[in-house]
């Protein structure tokens, strides 16, 4: 399949700058696509996530974007084996821990970095056949603001040398180490609630860890045998709960599980409308 096909029919010129590029390497296909193009790096993700059929290995440094880590959590939930390696200090901005307690309490094993740099590497590997790459985090702010490139790798041999990494990562005691997070675990103190890295965050990545607009409070064990306030996160990362005869409720997809309204508040969500 020549580039060009690839490319959906442009003409000679070039891609528009709104579409995502494509080339062929000797064996496989090369993607990219640029945040600042408008050509939704997230997308191009999230379609490599929804692709994988059997395993899923990411090291992320900024993993915050609600409908990228909703695409992770159901990979887990068709069958895919998911492991996540993601920053220590960035594991306790607001945002990112309540991601990572939300895909924890899917049963996904998640580790961070013990060692004293940071954990920065941006990579997804899809059933060991795609791997991704690039400056892009999984964030809002890297996938609508900043200059961010994201490329897919649809190659056998580049997606083994990255798979090769990541599991001399994992199985690496000394420099990572197992992070337990789910919805029902207490808050605890991080290292980046002392350093405050949580809302300036780290390597220019600044404020990335506080999209939450400061409402990252995480939820606190259920005070009952048989919670049924749902909890949810939309796309727009607004955090809403729904009780029972609510207009949505049926229809929603709980996050979380609280008892009382005071409970969901306290978490940081707000009533939902009707």
């Amino acid at each position: 399949m020549t580039a060009a096909l690839l490319l959906g029919g442009c003409s000679a010129a070039g891609p528009s700058v709104r579409e995502a590029s494509t080339a062929d390497l000797k064996d496989g296909q090369v993607e990219w696509a640029f945040t600042q193009a408008d050509q939704h790096p997230e997308k191009k993700l999230i379609e490599v996530i929804d692709g994988a059929s059997e395993t899923l290995d990411i090291a992320i440094y900024s993993l915050t974007y609600p409908d990228i880590v909703q695409a992770i959590k159901n990979a887990a939930g068709r069958g895919v084996k998911v492991r996540i390696i993601t920053d220590r200090i960035q594991s306790g901005g607001k945002s990112q821990k309540e991601a990572l307690k939300l895909l924890g309490s899917a049963g996904i094993p998640l580790k961070i970095n013990s060692h004293s740099g940071l954990m920065h590497l941006k990579m997804t590997i899809a059933d060991g056949e795609v791997a991704t790459t690039g400056s892009f985090n999984y964030s809002k702010s890297a996938s609508t603001t900043n200059d961010e490139i994201f490329m897919a790798f649809r190659d056998a041999e580049i997606a083994r040398s990255f798979s090769e990494r990541f599991e001399a990562m994992w199985n690496d005691d000394n420099d990572f180490e197992t992070l337990r997070a789910s919805i029902a675990m207490p808050e605890e103190k991080t290292p980046s609630d002392a350093a405050g890295a949580e809302d300036a965050g780290t390597d220019g990545e600044a404020g990335e860890a506080g999209e939450d607009g400061g409402a990252g409070k995480t939820a606190a064990p259920a005070s009952c045998k048989n919670p049924r306030i749902k909890g949810n996160i939309n796309s727009k990362g607004d955090k809403i709960y729904h009780v029972p005869g609510g207009a949505q409720y049926e229809r929603t997809k709980e996050e979380a599980l609280f008892c009382t309204e005071a409970e969901a508040e306290a978490a940081g969500f707000r009533k939902a409308a009707g």
